[in-house]
């Protein structure tokens, strides 16, 4: 989990946030129960973090690089993200007395709200939204007569009050005087992009599982075909493709360079190809697979 504070009002609108990413390897149960102490606020630092995983016999892996705030002109976004069986983004936008809270799981909207006026939006565990919130309260009728800059200033201190493992030492912060005049659609075109960018990344997520599981049928030892009128017929457990990519060309017969003579047996041995007969290397332009 992370944490990521938006403000919207006449003065403008400031987003900040962690950059934290934590990935858990173990036990679901066991990592349920490590989760259930983190995001109540008891374990204070990543010493301990780490100490308590090892307890609960979870590895834990942390990275503070990750992008969860940024600025599209005057529109901010924030996000929060969780991946598990299912993954599951909250997002907010921000401009001048503007706001809207999208909740998006599996690359699906699954709710979307939109508020005008002035407010505070808070991401997190329920441990760090309490204390952020408390902190807010103790300023919130000072917030409008506050410049954007102030505000930024405000969310600064607040942060580094927090001790909390979940979060990243370093945090980012944004702001805006102005309002955007196209603000849904602003909004939509970030969503857009993220539905593109995540629809590309499936592609070339399932592009590399073939190009693996191509790779890991490639034939390196056995007899694989035949010499039939001066070609290699492959044997029926097998085929020849012209490259390794999603789609390549599929052959059963193909040309073959080399002394051979016919009704000779082809075979692979240390991944060469040679003449079962003589030992001979033979020369194909194929790649042999298993089908």
């Amino acid at each position: 989990m992370s944490v990521v504070i938006g403000y919207y009002g006449k003065n403008g609108a400031v987003i900040a946030g962690d950059k934290r990413n934590l990935l858990f390897n173990g036990i679901e149960s066991n990592r349920e129960k490590l989760e259930e102490v983190l995001y109540s606020g008891e374990i204070k630092s990543d010493e301990e973090l780490f100490k308590k995983a090892s307890e609960f016999d979870v590895t834990v892996h942390i990275n503070d690089t990750r992008e969860k705030v940024k600025s599209l002109g005057n529109l901010l976004s924030g996000e929060v993200l969780s991946i598990g069986k299912d993954s599951k983004r909250r997002r907010m936008y921000l401009t001048k007395e503007k706001c809207a809270i999208i909740d998006i799981e599996n690359d699906q909207i699954t709710n979307k709200s939109v508020k005008t006026g002035s407010g505070i939006v808070v991401f997190g565990n329920r441990h760090i939204k309490h204390f952020v919130e408390s902190e807010i309260k103790k300023h919130v009728q000072k917030l409008l007569k506050m410049n954007a800059r102030e505000i930024r200033d405000l969310f600064e201190k607040i942060l580094k009050k927090i001790e909390n493992a979940t979060l990243s030492d370093i945090f980012e912060y944004y702001f805006v005087e102005a309002g955007e005049p196209e603000f849904e659609k602003a909004v939509n075109d970030d969503l857009d992009d993220l539905f593109n960018y995540r629809h590309d990344l499936s592609i070339k997520m399932a592009e590399m599982q073939i190009l693996t599981m191509i790779a890991e049928k490639i034939v390196k030892i056995g007899d694989v075909g035949i010499i039939k009128n001066g070609t290699l017929v492959l044997y029926d457990e097998f085929l020849a493709i012209n490259k390794i990519c999603p789609e390549p060309e599929i052959y059963s017969e193909i040309e073959i360079k080399g002394e051979f003579i016919e009704g000779d047996v082809i075979t692979i041995d240390n991944e060469s190809l040679k003449v079962k007969r003589t030992g001979n290397p033979v020369v194909v332009q194929k790649i042999i697979c298993k089908k």
